[in-house]
């Protein structure tokens, strides 16, 4: 059997992610745009419509298809949850590492550390406050040192501009002194792409019941998104 590739179709399919991307990155703009303007807040967004429209689309559609904002979060949860998974040989060597490292639920409190980090640049790029992240502060202690290596951090730190200090090796810096403004439509999208990131860890929680807070299961279900299974 000859198998024919059609190039229209693929662009077709193509472009509707695209625009699929685009008009949620819109969405995801304009409430925090309501958001400011509402309440004077510029916290990562909360907002129960949006929230409920990203999970719509994460049930509905191929989990591939929707994290196409520049960010593959079930890459990011997989090697974290392999990590967690590995230290529970045992059931006394889960019970203790479960704390230090909470899994699914402890990778969306990261995935919102780091929404905030790209909304803080988007917003106020300016502020000399936002140019270094100090990997010793108590948010960081907290949410991103257990659920993410040292890799893995300097990656997901790095889609929004920022390197290990060549001096301070405790600290991370941005490349650049000067956020460009092409750089803030990618810290608009990579914001986004984090709300989405941790919409789909607390999904995958729901739907696990009462195995979420299990590492292997959670990585099984992790694994099966990574394949496009749906959640419906």
């Amino acid at each position: 059997m000859i198998l024919f590739f059609c190039p229209h179709a693929w662009m077709s399919e193509m472009s509707a992610l695209r625009q699929r991307a685009t008009d949620l990155v819109r969405c995801y703009d304009q409430v925090l745009e309501q958001q400011i303007m509402g309440r004077g807040s510029c916290l990562a967004c909360k907002d129960g419509k949006l929230w409920m429209k990203v999970e719509g689309l994460l049930k509905d559609s191929d989990p591939r298809e929707m994290h196409c904002l520049g960010l593959d979060p079930l890459r990011v949860m997989e090697e974290s949850l392999e990590a967690a998974a590995s230290s529970a040989s045992s059931a006394a060597a889960y019970s203790r590492r479960s704390k230090a490292r909470p899994g699914l639920q402890g990778l969306a409190k990261a995935f919102e550390v780091l929404e905030q980090a790209a909304l803080n640049l988007y917003l106020g790029p300016w502020r000399e406050e936002y140019k270094v992240i100090k990997m010793y502060s108590g948010t960081f202690t907290h949410y991103i040192t257990p659920v993410l290596s040292m890799p893995q951090t300097e990656k997901l730190f790095g889609l929004l501009g920022y390197q290990p200090s060549p001096s301070r090796p405790e600290e991370l810096c941005l490349r650049s002194p000067k956020v460009e403004p092409a750089s803030l439509e990618d810290l608009l999208r990579l914001s986004c792409a984090f709300l989405v990131a941790r919409c789909e860890c607390l999904l995958l929680l729901s739907a696990l019941g009462k195995h979420g807070g299990d590492a292997r299961w959670e990585l099984s279900v992790v694994r099966g998104r990574q394949r496009g299974h749906s959640l419906q």
